[in-house]
């Protein structure tokens, strides 16, 4: 896919489109889906009550209130009984005349918590089933852990540095750290509002380098990017840590020698992680090859070096992709170039596509913390400057 045809498609899709945060919902534990949406219920039109009525409806966690005996009052407990739906407890029409039956989840009538008893919380996240304020992750986004995602404040502690191309000029700003890069050939850019870099593939075109050392430095270490690959040759870089053959490696490619990388797509049609300290000959590289290539759509992408149990493990929108067995050590890179889009192999081809946010933590992130990163997007909030 050509770049302008990448900038055409991506210029028609919006930020929320990506990873809407309703997604959530589906996968908060039990705890947090017991406070149930929509409370409704109550004393039916034409009746009174002297509690309870007209409670705020649509509330996730109204407080309960119990109402005084009179026409279609109601009473907090247990159960859902007629009139409507539990908010904290039971709710079973009193004493009294104009009761009409509701449904198994709700019905006539409008009540939850009502005036007569505590008021609901006001609802900040309204597509979010475990939330009614932002927290400090966001609506959608966890803040402790749950049976499948990692509380934020996880990935804001382990979080080395972060690279999100907002800016002009060449100058690519760590958001976290100090260590700031620069992006040679070519200037950074805007797509929806949103910095990135493009990247034309090729020969000659652009890339970014990164400050020596960011790897090498590491025991365990996840390197995650946003990248929407624009297709293309075999053997293309989304990153590639390491040195090569030539005899002044940094800034020369030749053959690879000692190298962590990534790449959307090998020889053999599927993305690859490769690791080697002695370059590609037979049975120096550990490979860890997913299933199909990279989509050239936006794409989270993680790669996890973990020396605490030896494996790499490869990660595709939030998804465990692949693992193998890894002897490492991170320590035995000789990391001078610190590429984005580039190969420290000359024969293999640059990245054709669009870096939207890079990011380095120094730890190996769990299944769940991963989960949680590609849940909240690009650019997410917590992570703001």
């Amino acid at each position: 896919m050509a770049l302008a045809r990448i900038c055409r498609s991506l210029a028609r899709r919006s930020a929320a489109a990506v990873v809407p945060l309703a997604c959530a919902c589906s996968i908060y534990d039990a705890s947090l889906l017991s406070r149930a949406d929509g409370a409704s219920g109550g004393a039916s039109a034409g009746s009174s009550a002297s509690a309870g009525v007209p409670g705020a409806s649509g509330g996730k966690a109204g407080a309960p209130a119990t109402a005084t005996a009179g026409l279609g009052a109601t009473t907090a407990g247990g159960s859902v009984a007629d009139g409507g739906e539990a908010t904290g407890g039971t709710v079973s029409p009193s004493a009294g005349a104009g009761v009409t039956p509701g449904g198994p989840m709700g019905g006539a009538g409008e009540g939850g918590a009502g005036e007569g008893g505590a008021s609901s919380e006001p609802d900040a996240c309204p597509d979010d089933a475990g939330k009614v304020s932002p927290g400090k992750c966001g609506c959608g986004i966890p803040d402790v852990d749950t049976a499948t995602l990692a509380g934020c404040q996880k990935l804001v502690a382990k979080l080395l540095h972060r690279y999100d191309f907002e800016g002009a000029g060449t100058v690519v700003t760590d958001r976290v750290g100090t260590a700031h890069g620069s992006l040679k050939g070519g200037s950074l850019s805007k797509l929806d509002g949103a910095g990135v870099v493009l990247l034309g593939g090729g020969s000659a075109g652009a890339y970014v380098d990164l400050p020596n050392r960011l790897l090498s430095s590491l025991k365990n270490a996840t390197l995650e990017s946003w990248v929407t690959w624009g297709g293309g040759a075999a053997w293309q870089r989304v990153f590639d840590f390491g040195d090569s053959t030539n005899a002044s490696p940094e800034n020369n490619p030749a053959e690879g020698n000692t190298y962590l990388m990534l790449t959307p797509q090998s020889a053999a049609g599927v993305a690859t992680i490769g690791f080697s300290l002695l370059g590609n000959a037979s049975g120096q590289e550990q490979d860890v090859n997913a299933t199909l290539p990279l989509p050239t759509s936006i794409t989270h992408v993680a790669v996890v070096a973990s020396a605490t149990d030896s494996k790499l493990r490869l990660y595709i929108d939030g998804k465990k992709a692949a693992e193998a067995a890894w002897s490492g050590p991170l320590s035995s890179i000789n990391d001078v170039n610190a590429w984005l889009g580039r190969s420290q192999y000359n024969g293999d081809p640059e990245l054709s596509g669009v870096f939207h946010e890079f990011r380095i933590y120094g730890a190996a992130l769990s299944d769940a913390e991963v989960a949680t990163s590609f849940l909240a997007g690009p650019d997410p909030a917590f992570l703001a400057y």
